[in-house]
């Protein structure tokens, strides 16, 4: 019970810190819309506690990584700094520079605000992560797995690959949704050709496979890692859908958040059997 408070209370903690960074950098970098005076009055009285509990989420999730990872010091700081920016916003912003048609509020200095804005935030936010978990003064723990990216990296080949046609696949269930349809309308009348959208994915394959190296490497044992990577990726991407948005409405997040649900979870699964192995398997050699 006392191990159950004691995370609570980092949790708690993190999420005051990076509800004061965010606001920080609010000021500092501010967007060139308010985005607040867009939303509907709804999604303003909502919009707090919302982005309160997603923060919530976000941190018990950084927790967890600071706590169950196998690495230290620095390297744990690292590690998990680079894998929550990466896969929290860096593969959110390059869609949102791709389909910017779409998002007429923000512009494209707006984006890139955005990713030096949580490059800082989740950069000191895993730093005090560290801090608080002793993360600095704890010994380094003996990974059980190998990773293997296959000889000339067939296999990082493979997931890209396979990423694109699962999530181009992915996307239709968003269609069932009129009101998706009808938000897209738009940016379907000049959309790219197929290929150039498979191509695109297959870019964002080779991004989601580099942010998620770090946890794919510092999970101790595959079991741990058939948990992890899947709770890092479904609460990066779909969990996000449920703070209030000037730009999406609410019937569009809910259909992605459906959309994302059901892609980045198998998503994650797969990048762990494709690319960890026991030790016992592979003979016991790194």
């Amino acid at each position: 019970m006392k191990k159950i408070f004691s995370a609570i209370w980092k949790i708690l903690l993190l999420t005051v810190v990076y509800f004061i960074l965010n606001a920080i950098m609010g000021v500092v970098l501010p967007l060139s819309n308010d985005m607040m005076a867009a939303m509907t009055p709804e999604d303003q009285a909502a919009f707090m506690p919302l982005f309160l509990l997603n923060t919530f989420i976000n941190m018990t999730v950084m927790v967890l990584l600071l706590t169950y990872l196998r690495y230290r010091g620095w390297k744990l700081f690292l590690g998990v700094w680079m894998a929550f920016w990466g896969l929290f916003t860096v593969l959110n912003a390059v869609e949102l520079y791709w389909y910017n048609e779409s998002f007429p509020l923000f512009t494209y200095l707006d984006v890139t605000k955005l990713i030096i804005h949580s490059l800082i935030i989740f950069g000191l936010a895993s730093l005090v992560g560290v801090w608080l978990v002793g993360g600095f003064k704890r010994e380094e723990m003996e990974r059980q797995t190998v990773f293997d990216a296959g000889r000339y990296g067939w296999r990082i080949s493979l997931f890209c690959v396979a990423y694109s046609l699962f999530y181009y696949c992915c996307g239709f269930i968003t269609r069932i949704f009129p009101e998706v349809r009808a938000f897209y309308a738009g940016w379907a009348a000049t959309m790219e050709p197929l290929y150039m959208l498979l191509g695109f994915n297959v870019f964002r394959g080779v991004l989601w496979f580099i942010f998620s190296v770090p946890i794919l490497l510092g999970a101790r044992t595959r079991k741990q890692a058939y948990w992890l990577m899947p709770l890092i990726l479904f609460v990066g991407t779909a969990v996000s859908l449920i703070t209030p948005s000037a730009f999406l409405p609410g019937i569009v997040r809910f259909a992605h958040f459906i959309e994302l649900t059901v892609s980045m979870i198998p998503v994650g699964l797969f990048l762990v059997w494709l690319f960890l192995k026991d030790k016992k398997a592979q003979g016991g050699n790194e």
